[in-house]
């Protein structure tokens, strides 16, 4: 009597990615679907208020907002929707696809996006993720600062074993706003730790 070989595992299809959220965040791609939902989203209290005026700035924004995604190239982005007791939370996280060029390696291209930013190098089960801070102000507000938390990820094989020499990876970029005051500064360092938490639950995924 012949033993029945054991099923074969079944190869993955591709590699997707995980990424844990707190409750009340929401993700959206970058589609004009999406860009009507959350358009949706954030001018209905001014709405229900009778503000017009702020309906058609926020608006604007969202509009801004979506095409500077699509422009980049970003798979889309993820924030909280739920208003807090202590009002809305200035923070998000955009992912953005990565690619070396026909040259160089997934750490120049890390720099490129960095610019004069320092990179630090960590070693996460024996590939390299790639970190920097980075900090925006302008001229009509500079006592906002819009910070953010960058993190590239080399792109796995399919299989989810390392790349030896990848020549593409994932560019999360958490940013997080505050204005400049002893209390701003404290509550900085509070959204700052909650994007530290958010970035290291990032995991690639094989798709079966």
């Amino acid at each position: 009597m012949s033993a029945t070989p054991p099923a074969s595992k079944a190869r993955p299809r591709g590699i997707g990615y995980s990424l844990l959220y707190p409750a009340g965040w929401r993700e959206f791609n970058s589609s004009v679907e999406h860009e009507q939902a959350l358009t949706k989203l954030v001018t209905a209290e001014p709405k229900a208020l009778g503000r017009a005026d702020l309906v058609l700035m926020l608006r604007r924004q969202m509009h801004q907002t979506f095409e500077y995604l699509r422009r980049r190239g970003s798979l889309g982005f993820a924030m909280p929707v739920e208003k807090l007791a202590v009002g809305a939370m200035p923070v998000s996280v955009i992912l953005t696809p990565l690619k070396v060029g026909p040259s160089g390696t997934l750490l120049d291209a890390a720099r490129k996006a960095a610019g004069g930013n320092q990179i630090e190098i960590e070693d996460a089960d024996g590939a390299d993720w790639y970190l920097w801070s980075s900090v925006e102000q302008t001229a009509e507000a500079p006592e906002l600062k819009n910070n953010g938390l960058n993190m590239v990820v080399p792109r796995p094989l399919p299989d989810g074993s390392i790349d030896p020499d990848p020549k593409a990876g994932l560019w999360l970029l958490y940013s997080y706003a505050h204005v400049e005051s002893e209390n701003g500064e404290a509550f900085a360092e509070g959204l700052r730790s909650l994007g530290l938490s958010i970035l290291g639950t990032f995991k690639w995924v094989p798709i079966q």
